[in-house]
């Protein structure tokens, strides 16, 4: 079945900046794929920024953590379960094994 081998990403984009955090997304693959099925994954980190912004430093000018995880990894994951022999997209620091 074609369905079983389709990976589907859907999420959102910022239209104030160009950061890739804090994005709510929804991945969809068929069974073929690997993915581990009915599961919530929260890659913000212990505080994650949300809520409204109340001035300060710019919510992109956070510094980066060891609990960020780029979305590029989530990238990589992806590639790699369609076969693509890859350990890095833009500036990914891996795969992600949760997922």
């Amino acid at each position: 079945n074609m369905l079983d081998n389709t990976l589907l990403l859907f999420g959102s984009a910022s239209s104030a900046f160009h950061l890739s955090r804090n994005y709510p997304l929804i991945l969809a693959g068929g069974k073929s794929m690997g993915f581990k099925h009915g599961q919530y994954l929260n890659y913000a980190g212990a505080n994650p920024q949300g809520g409204a912004w109340e001035g300060g430093r710019e919510p992109w000018q956070k510094e980066i953590t060891h609990e960020d995880q780029p979305l590029a990894n989530l990238f990589v994951t992806m590639l790699q379960r369609l076969g693509v022999q890859t350990d890095s997209f833009a500036d990914s620091t891996g795969a992600l094994e949760d997922v």
